[in-house]
């Protein structure tokens, strides 16, 4: 699409003088237990928390859009370079993926772009076709679909959508790209979304990066933000469901969180579509997709984690584990083993008498003790220890990123249950990460951060051998990966 940068950059800088509330469309996801019929979590969505989009001065408005030309010019660079014959697998995976979910085929109304092969942009050809096509494929008496795509009416961001019944509805622009004619073969003018009686339910959008937040970066123009916001008002003042925001991506167009910066006026996604599989993001779309989400540890393709395994192949066995009924082998050098249920971060460890120091980047944890007796204990960014001796059936709570343990006081072995608030947690254990990291810290900063001699830093090296090192590794690697459902899972060891 044209695209005026002064234009966009004038109205982004009009926002700053007159700030605008913005209600993110990407809350805090529920507790595990939410009222969502077995929701148990999701394979690939972070914590969805909201996209701030604070008012900026003039200052950091220039370092943004510096920012975004940077990003476009290399993800612009990614796209003209992918492999053809990768981008057509990516391309039937994602149309595939889209048109067998059910918030696709329940959706009557729908928004959706038309592909322009030299934005290189992910095709929407078949999904527009099943869209158009009538009868349904299932000759069912279920009513067609209504389609809606934009069309350019000025270089100032004006878009709108218009509704077609057929291909041969479209023409092409100046810029070459397929628009509908602004009036019928019988001369009719078309429907305008914005005027039209009933709600969309699915808007199909593109863009040129985004990440598991929600974040998306446009083209530059501002078509689809202001074309968004405005729909979002229009539903608003009308007491409409608001429709599903939904971006198609090639994997390479998925970027790690806080890359993308926005603005005001920048609409985040409630999902993402990418070959790997879908990713809800909001709530919406977590109250609209899927009673659940098997994660799919066989995907071809993984983005930011693995997707939920397709609903044809999710089984019972998936739902249940019998695990915990095991007692873990707790004889390595942290006195602990880790046993995984649930797709959700929740562990179940068993204790002997050896502690380890650890911090999770990602989460706030909280746990239970089941058996025996321990004491649990963090320090704050201010030097300040705190912790106590917790008996079966207390709780705990660790902050987000502090350094902390549990330690075995009890007579035998110990059983607790702990959970995390994010997928994908991390795990920080202190000793390794200084000790037996690869490659190894220069042991001139160990000592004069210790303030020991060479000869203690190796002894503790040596303690922290390769055998303990490969433990370490298994338990950093079941901390830092997406947790799997009780099928996917082993008993521990």
């Amino acid at each position: 699409m044209c695209r005026s940068g002064l234009r966009q950059r004038v109205k982004e800088l009009l926002m700053t003088i007159q700030p605008r509330s913005f209600l993110p469309t990407s809350p805090s996801p529920p507790l595990p237990f939410a009222k969502k019929p077995l929701l148990l979590g999701l394979a690939n969505a972070a914590p969805c928390s909201p996209v701030t989009m604070s008012t900026t001065t003039t200052t950091n408005l220039d370092e943004i859009f510096k920012q975004k030309r940077v990003l476009r010019s290399k993800v612009r660079k990614s796209l003209k370079s992918m492999d053809p014959s990768l981008r057509s697998q990516e391309d039937d995976a994602i149309q595939s993926l889209v048109l067998e979910a059910p918030w696709f085929k329940s959706s009557q109304r729908l928004c959706a772009y038309i592909t322009c092969s030299a934005l290189h942009e992910v095709d929407t050809s078949k999904l527009l076709s099943q869209i158009l096509q009538n009868p349904t494929k299932d000759r069912s008496t279920q009513s067609a679909k209504k389609l809606y795509v934009p069309r350019v009416e000025n270089k100032n961001s004006h878009m709108r959508m218009l509704n077609i019944s057929s291909m041969d509805d479209l023409i092409a622009n100046s810029m070459d790209i397929l628009e509908p004619a602004p009036v019928d073969h019988h001369g009719n003018a078309r429907e305008d979304v914005l005027q039209a009686n009933d709600p969309v339910d699915l808007f199909i959008v593109p863009g040129l990066a985004f990440d598991k937040s929600g974040r998306r970066l446009g083209r530059g123009g501002g078509y689809y933000d202001a074309f968004l916001r405005k729909y979002q008002e229009l539903a608003e003042e009308r007491n409409w469901m608001r429709p599903l925001f939904v971006a198609l991506s090639y994997s390479l167009q998925i970027i790690d969180d806080g890359v993308i910066p926005v603005t005001l006026n920048d609409v985040p996604v409630d999902a993402l579509v990418s070959p790997a599989g879908v990713i809800p993001i909001s709530q919406a779309a977590l109250n609209r997709f899927d009673d659940f989400c098997v994660t799919y540890l066989e995907a071809p393709i993984s983005v930011n984690g693995f997707p939920c395994k397709p609903e044809a192949e999710v089984t019972s066995d998936d739902f249940f584990f019998d695990g915990l009924s095991e007692e873990g082998n707790t004889t390595n050098i942290f006195g602990c083993s880790k046993c995984p249920f649930f797709s959700k971060p929740q562990y179940s460890w068993n204790f002997h008498e050896p502690s380890r120091l650890c911090s999770h980047p990602r989460a706030t944890e909280t746990g239970v003790v089941i058996e025996r007796k321990l004491l649990v204990g963090f320090i704050s960014t201010s030097n300040v220890f705190r912790s106590k001796a917790l008996a079966a059936g207390q709780m705990f709570v660790v902050p987000r990123g502090l350094v902390h343990f549990q330690l075995n006081v009890g007579e035998g072995k110990a059983l607790l249950f702990t959970a995390f608030n994010s997928h994908l947690p991390g795990s920080a254990i202190v000793p390794t990460t200084l000790f037996a990291s690869t490659p190894s810290i220069p042991d001139d900063v160990l000592t004069k951060a210790f303030q020991v001699g060479n000869d203690v830093i190796d002894n503790i090296k040596s303690m922290l051998g390769l055998k303990n090192y490969h433990f370490y590794k298994v338990i950093l690697a079941l901390a830092s990966a997406p947790f799997p459902y009780p099928s996917q899972l082993k008993s521990p060891d």
